[in-house]
């Protein structure tokens, strides 16, 4: 046992911490086994607490049940460290460069503490940091840290609990590869918060963040200087089927980057966020009123997320901006959701906004759905005249507006001579000495009135009436005739509309 061994012995029995340097800093990996397992005495509560040494052979604590914690400070550590189904009360590595940490189903009673200046990089499909399944009763703390695998995930945590919050703060860089992502989170949960602030993440060939199915007692935070950017046709960050319970908050600052133009680089689908939400500006320009195209390509999937309220910089305008520009298809829960955030508000001047937005959208995107080209056209007619059923007052004023047209063409009529001593529209001939009379412009416009309305009419007809003989008179009755088909749609929509039975989700 060399003198260093012999320091450590009996500074982990004393609960001091060991500062070496080299030449004299070797530690064999067995030593720091056996001082766990008890092997020479029992040691003071506060741990062991090695810095500046070096790791001789690899470090194997699987299954270790220790009594103590343990931490690296600005150690080199050449093999991966194994602590797979182990049991620690604290394991923290705070700078140095270590070869990778293998800790599936390992339980850590306090914190798990990543930090410092920790440099990892690897070569190995298995993960740089593997915490598969793993329990941590207190914080995952992350940060100041560079984690790189050239090979797969950099920061592979499926299924992990952690009942604190997770941490990833202040200069945190995380390099992966692969289908996996970058940072796996997939089917995690927290108890408190997850925060990524100050963190770049990025993986060029697949998701720099994969947290499908996570759950999140807390809020989400992307705060300060965050850059995540995917490769790949895969979300940038996936949250598919998670819950966040609080809520997400996003910074300012906050940039997602897609490496392919047509990858999205938020999935959201199926996922539900208790609070509000307020996603990274730079998801979508801050463009107002009804654009339908963006120059900000971001595009972010929002099939079937849940939400309870909008956050202060996301109005709905924002949202409805993001629905109908930044998402790959229409989809129509986005927008019912949106609706039902704002009905809740009691905002139903909005509400009947972003419902007749999802009916463009519906007729722009997905034509198909609607039929065939009459039928694509009568929605068409249906939003310009009627706004899908929201907006009924136009519908009774484009009423209006024809109705006039019908009586101005019956006035008309009465100014169009077609022959000698006749008009196109004049007095009903009771004998043939009152040919050729001209009606008044009450009766013109009655007669106007009358042929337009397709059931009621005005008895005009019987004083005043087209010349159908004469080819002026025969214009004017088409002309008449495709006003009334005007009213008969009109009222049609206007009946839809007030009885709801256009009312209903495209």
């Amino acid at each position: 046992m060399t003198d260093i061994e012999q320091r450590l012995i009996e500074a982990a029995r004393n609960g001091e911490w060991l500062e070496c340097a080299a030449p004299d800093n070797v530690v064999r990996a067995e030593l720091i086994r056996k001082l766990l397992l008890g092997h020479h005495g029992q040691l003071d509560p506060r741990g062991i607490c090695l810095e500046g040494a070096r790791i001789e052979g690899v470090l194997d604590l699987d299954r270790v049940n220790a009594s103590v914690a343990l931490y690296f400070v600005d150690c080199t550590i050449d093999e991966p460290i194994k602590v797979r189904n182990a049991s620690l009360p604290d394991l923290g590595l705070h700078g140095g460069l270590c070869a990778g940490l293998n800790a599936d189903g390992v339980r850590v009673d306090g914190s798990l503490t990543l930090r410092g200046g920790l440099r990892i990089a690897v070569d190995t499909k298995g993960g740089a940091i593997r915490l598969l399944d793993a329990h941590v009763t207190g914080d995952l703390i992350v940060r100041d840290v560079e984690i790189s695998n050239t090979a797969g995930t950099a920061l592979h945590m499926n299924g992990i609990r952690v009942d604190g919050n997770i941490f990833l703060r202040e200069k945190v860089r995380i390099t992966g590869h692969g289908g996996d992502g970058a940072v796996d989170l997939v089917g995690g949960h927290i108890g408190e918060t997850l925060e990524f602030d100050d963190v770049e993440v990025s993986n060029s060939t697949g998701t720099a963040v994969w947290a499908d199915r996570l759950r999140v007692a807390g809020r989400l935070f992307l705060l300060g200087q965050t850059r995540l950017s995917g490769g790949g046709g895969n979300a940038v960050i996936s949250l598919s089927g998670a819950c966040v319970d609080g809520g997400i908050d996003s910074g300012r600052e906050v940039v997602l980057e897609a490496k392919a133009a047509s990858a999205p680089v938020l999935s959201l689908e199926g996922m539900t966020a208790g609070g509000s939400v307020s996603l990274p500006p730079s998801l979508a320009c801050t463009a107002r009123g009804r654009r339908w195209e963006c120059t900000n390509k971001g595009l972010v999937r929002l099939d079937d997320f849940g939400y309870t309220s909008l956050g202060p910089e996301w109005d709905w305008r924002r949202w409805l901006h993001l629905i109908r520009c930044h998402t790959p298809a229409y989809h129509a829960s986005a927008y019912q959701r949106l609706a039902a955030v704002e009905r809740a508000a009691g905002h139903d001047g909005t509400v009947r906004r972003i419902l007749m937005a999802q009916q463009t959208d519906l007729r722009r995107r997905s034509p198909a759905s609607l039929g065939g080209w009459m039928t694509r056209r009568f929605h068409w007619m249906w939003g310009v005249l009627a706004g899908y059923g929201y907006r009924a007052r136009r519908t009774a004023a484009a009423l209006l507006l024809v109705l006039t047209i019908a009586g101005a063409l019956g006035w008309w009529a009465g100014q169009v001579p077609t022959r000698p001593g006749h008009l196109a529209a004049e007095r009903v001939a009771s004998a043939a000495a009152a040919a050729g009379i001209p009606c008044s412009t009450v009766e013109l416009i009655g007669l106007g009135l009358d042929r337009g309305l397709p059931l009621a009419t005005t008895g005009m007809r019987s004083k005043c009436d087209l010349d159908t003989t004469t080819r002026r008179g025969g214009a004017f009755t088409y002309a008449i005739w495709a006003t009334q088909f005007l009213v008969w749609g009109l009222a049609t929509l206007a009946l839809a509309g007030y009885t709801n039975l256009v009312r209903k989700p495209g």
